[in-house]
């Protein structure tokens, strides 16, 4: 079961991406997710996590704790709602790719009208317990840091709508590669780059990448299961450029991998909000340092407009 209170907290402002507010405390009450009660003043919500991918993890560990919801400025009930999982939850968001998500939340009762922002309550703590962590792909383990700890959480702007007796979906993207940080070769800090997206105004992308492009001799190395990602700019006719840098920033990646089903080196974006973007591949990814400009060759660009929910497939001679 989960536990939803109406509590009195004031937020940090590290991780804050939009205007808060502090209230004054209430009533605790306690529902069932999923319960009966609906009507004209409530409605039901469900909340995933989904994840863009990072090149030299094997798994990207984060625990959930719970979830906090907070009222517009403009709403009647100015109480922040907190729903506390029973037992926290361990996802590796690194299983998460593509269209892949897992629940958070479903069909959770909350009051209707607009929810400015929505906290997610994580342990992310270097103190010897292992609660969010990566794994490396030499087998290495290490914690993941988040400056502030949990005691401040990570809180996503942005706006929420709770429509009266109506389900509504919405999905989390995590960016792990803008997200995770080595700040020496031993220490790894969190500093999320993410995104609400609602999943009923979101599609997805689709398509394969010919081995000739993955090990071509501009490539990172010969490897075709290395260094190969497809980057998404917002707009259409983005010059492509690296993550962080004085260039357009990718608003999501997706690496290139074999699908041994189909013997294809395929990769997918899921949950993109409608609108117009530019989509480029290349195989210099794992060079990529987000607190460096880095000079990444890119393949030629294509346009993609997201204009419903049904997936935009292209070919394998897309970035040829």
């Amino acid at each position: 079961m989960l536990v939803k209170n109406f509590v009195f907290k004031c937020l940090g402002l590290a991780y804050i991406l939009s205007i808060t507010a502090c209230s004054s405390g209430g009533d605790a009450e306690t529902t069932v997710a999923g319960g009966g009660r609906g009507g004209v003043e409530y409605g039901f919500v469900s909340l995933s996590v989904t994840d863009a991918p990072i090149d030299n993890a094997i798994e990207v560990w984060v625990q959930f704790d719970g979830v906090e919801f907070m009222p517009s400025s403009d709403s009647p009930h100015q109480d922040p709602v907190l729903i506390i999982f029973d037992t926290p939850m361990s996802i590796d968001l690194l299983a998460l790719q593509g269209t892949k998500s897992k629940a958070l939340l479903t069909n959770e009762i909350l009051r209707t009208g607009i929810y400015d922002w929505v906290n997610l309550k994580i342990t992310a703590v270097k103190d010897g317990v292992m609660d969010s962590y990566i794994v490396l792909k030499d087998g290495t383990v290490h914690e993941l840091d988040m400056p502030g700890g949990s005691d401040i959480g990570l809180t996503i702007g942005g706006g929420l709508e709770v429509i009266a007796n109506t389900p509504s979906a919405n999905t989390i993207d995590f960016d792990l590669r803008k997200s995770i940080v080595m700040t020496n070769p031993n220490d790894f800090q969190m500093q999320p780059v993410i995104k609400l997206v609602s999943n009923d105004k979101s599609g997805s992308i689709e398509g394969t990448v010919k081995l000739s492009a993955l090990t071509a001799p501009s490539c990172s190395d010969t490897d075709p299961s290395t260094g190969n990602a497809v980057y998404l700019y917002e707009g259409n006719n983005v010059k492509p450029d690296d993550v962080g840098g004085t260039g357009a920033e990718p608003v999501s990646s997706a690496l290139v991998k074999l699908n041994s089903l189909t013997g294809n080196y395929e990769y997918s974006f899921g949950f993109v909000p409608f609108g117009k973007y530019t989509i480029a591949f290349t195989c210099e990814a794992d060079l990529d340092d987000q607190s460096t400009d880095d000079a990444l060759n890119f393949s030629k660009t294509k346009n993609i407009n997201i204009k419903n929910t049904r997936p935009v497939i292209l070919s394998p001679n897309t970035f040829r």
